[in-house]
């Protein structure tokens, strides 16, 4: 690596930048797909976002561990041995190929876990949810294949190409809603399959664009990107290993926000919609800590390929800073004003009075949630996947949900009890993962 340690922060906000806008994105189909279908029924509006939901926690197993492509181009490109990267490539797309395998089981799990989740009082929502959720479990491959590219231009240093693709995919999201959803310009209106059809064709298209810019000429030529091959047995285990505990630590953490959510409902309504309304302000915070986590995670590898652990180490704790500054300034605005941010989306009183607690207590850990996103992100990064995946699972299904109950139920502490267990769960990953990362045992580890 060329970079010295003065120009790491530069090294980390110039490639964290452009995922911060990609990943705003991601926010932006959701919101899209909401506003089309709300004016067909408020049905449609519950069933596509339940259905959203239950889609994107599974989902996120299989985007994340064809993101592990970012692992090992980061550490090849480090290591200037770029033939490498054509090769892993491929053995990530051989996994990839093998995964999409189980999607034709996808729709029936979808509809089983969705009649699960909606009574039976409620058969048309149950309908609309089967509807969407059938057609979009078949978008799983492209994501995957989408992740992988994804990887393969970050791991280079190239995280403006994600943010254009992914804003190129909002925009074809947006027309297709128009079409599809609503009948316009002579097509039929679908509605909640529409807007089915419009995510999956938009994911579509940015496979197609991705295809290209891992297939054009000068990809092929200079990193071996066209060179097709078989993965080995011990290839796919290697990619498994490493790829695999980054998608089901993704979806742990997911499900266990989720169940937090659902625990939150038996507390009122009031403090669920309070909540509901605090997150959408986290995300904010939360968008910018995972972007500068993304370009920790590639820059660690890379200076682990350039055999330089003291400069991936220093990118770790530089990345860490800036992420936990950026989201206690974000919290700041939370103590000053919570009741005015609030009080954007309701005028209820009682919410209002929910949210300015809720909004206050997450204001003092935003700090905490910005070193643990970043570190684990480095830790990742080094390939040790798999003890971030473990702590996950620990304090995500073993700490943060028995002590929300114990605290909110138990010990009747409601809503300050339950964002209490969530400041303990949020922290304690901080300081773990920190723990972790000063012993220094990640800068040993071999992807194989």
């Amino acid at each position: 690596m060329a970079k010295t340690k003065t120009g790491i922060s530069k090294q980390i906000l110039i490639l964290a930048y452009p995922l911060i806008i990609q990943n705003l994105s991601y926010t932006i189909v959701g919101v899209t797909d909401t506003f089309f279908v709300s004016q067909v029924s408020t049905d449609a509006v519950a069933a596509v976002g339940l259905a959203g939901i239950l889609f994107f926690a599974v989902a996120v197993l299989f985007r994340s561990t064809a993101n592990s492509s970012l692992i090992f181009v980061s550490r090849a490109f480090g290591a200037k041995d770029y033939p490498a990267i054509g090769k892993a490539i491929w053995k990530v797309l051989n996994v990839v190929a093998l995964l999409s395998l189980l999607v034709f089981f996808l729709p029936s799990l979808y509809k089983f876990f969705f009649s699960l989740a909606v009574s039976a009082d409620n058969l048309n929502i149950r309908a609309l949810g089967h509807i969407y959720l059938q057609i979009v479990a078949y978008e799983i491959p492209f994501i995957m294949f989408n992740a992988v590219v994804w990887g393969f231009l970050v791991g280079r240093n190239d995280s403006r190409t994600p943010m254009i693709l992914a804003w190129l995919t909002v925009i074809v999201n947006i027309i297709l809603d128009w079409l599809l959803v609503l009948g316009n310009f002579g097509m039929p209106a679908m509605g909640v399959e529409g807007a089915a059809y419009a995510t999956f064709i938009s994911n579509v298209v940015a496979s197609i664009l991705s295809a290209y810019i891992l297939w054009n000429p000068k990809n092929r030529s200079e990193y071996g990107t066209g060179k097709a091959s078989l993965a080995s047995f011990k290839d796919m285990k290697q990619v498994i290993k490493i790829g695999l505990p980054m998608g089901f630590g993704d979806f742990v953490e997911i499900s266990s926000f989720s169940i937090f959510f659902a625990m939150l409902g038996r507390l009122g309504t009031d403090i669920l919609a309070a909540s509901n309304i605090a997150l959408q302000y986290m995300s904010i915070s939360f968008t910018m800590g995972m972007a500068i986590a993304q370009a920790s995670s590639s820059l660690v590898s890379q200076y682990l390929g350039a055999n330089e652990p003291d400069n991936a180490e220093r990118v770790a704790y530089r990345a860490s800073a800036i992420a936990g500054l950026l989201m206690a300034l974000i919290g700041l605005t939370y103590l000053i004003a919570p009741k005015a941010l609030i009080a954007v989306f309701v005028s209820d009183p009682e919410v209002i009075a929910a949210g300015v607690i809720i909004l206050k207590m997450i204001a003092f850990y935003q700090a905490f949630d910005g070193i643990a996103i970043v570190i684990s992100g480095a830790l990742n990064g080094a390939g040790d996947t798999a003890y971030v995946m473990l702590v996950k699972i620990i304090f995500g299904w073993g700490v943060f949900l028995p002590l929300t109950w114990l605290l909110a139920f138990k010990f009747n502490g409601a809503v300050v009890g339950a964002w209490a267990a969530a400041i303990v769960y949020l922290s304690g990953l901080a300081i773990i993962y920190f723990l972790r990362f000063r012993a220094g045992k990640w800068k040993t580890i071999e992807l194989g």
